[in-house]
């Protein structure tokens, strides 16, 4: 045995980061909710302990990702900065606030409630967006996506959003796309967004004693490959694949979810 685990437990938890990571480094969407799924559903862990360990997997995952979009300048940086300026402290207050308080079964319910809601949202919101006409891309150092208080007002949810659940991708993905931003800009930005807010979601949790590290660490192993694939196949694809491809990754995780509560 390895950090507790038995061979098949390896294997299984390495597989399923293979592809949840590739579904990370591919479209920058899925990590979180598919990450929960696997976490709760195929691995059995409790809703608040699956919160904590996908936290510290989509950052183990996310840490080569980033590296990678920012390295091909795949990345808007005024818009990461606009958004992590209220998201950081949104994330850690939310964080703890579930950390100390997750006993409540009528909380869990509201709360998966709520992230199904989101799900469906996001999926139309990017239905709509793959609909309309793609702007002509901005060069790299002039454009701007997100004014103050609009970034300010983004942050915030999806700040909160992270800590409490995990999952925030399928959400500022189609967001991003509507404000203008390009689908594989998005990602990359996107990307390293989620890179610092499940960081401090993971670190707060982890304080509680609320995560399976081995679990995480080893998924964050099978993500290697995945999102290396994922993260290079992205760049190749014309911007109205990759969309498609985006809303049939949530719209599946979304029916899942849907049966899973139902």
């Amino acid at each position: 045995m390895v950090f507790d685990l038995t061979i098949s437990q390896i294997l299984l938890r390495l597989v399923l980061g293979a592809v949840i990571g590739f579904s990370v480094g591919l479209t920058g969407v899925g990590g979180g909710v598919l990450g929960l799924q696997a976490t709760t559903l195929v691995l059995g862990l409790d809703p608040v302990r699956a919160v904590g360990t996908t936290s510290l997997y989509l950052f183990f995952t996310n840490i080569a990702s980033t590296f990678h979009h920012i390295r091909i300048h795949n990345v808007s940086h005024h818009t990461i900065r606009a958004i992590l300026v209220a998201a950081v402290p949104a994330n850690f207050i939310v964080s703890r606030w579930i950390s100390t308080n997750s006993e409540s079964a009528g909380f869990k319910n509201g709360l998966e409630l709520l992230i199904l809601i989101a799900v469906f949202l996001a999926v139309g919101a990017m239905a709509l967006n793959a609909l309309r006409r793609e702007p002509e891309p901005q060069t790299i150092g002039t454009q701007k996506v997100l004014g103050v208080v609009p970034g300010l007002i983004i942050g915030l949810l999806f700040g909160a959003l992270v800590g409490a659940t995990s999952v925030g991708g399928v959400v500022l993905v189609p967001t991003l796309l509507l404000l203008g931003l390009p689908a594989h800009r998005t990602v990359g930005t996107t990307t390293t967004i989620i890179t610092v807010l499940t960081l401090l979601t993971a670190i707060t949790y982890g304080a509680g004693g609320e995560s399976d590290i081995p679990t995480a660490l080893t998924m964050a192993g099978g993500a290697l490959f995945g999102v290396r694939l994922g993260s290079r196949l992205a760049v190749g694809l014309p911007e109205a694949i990759l969309k498609k491809i985006m809303i049939g990754i949530v719209a599946a995780v979304a029916v899942a979810m849907l049966m899973r509560r139902f």
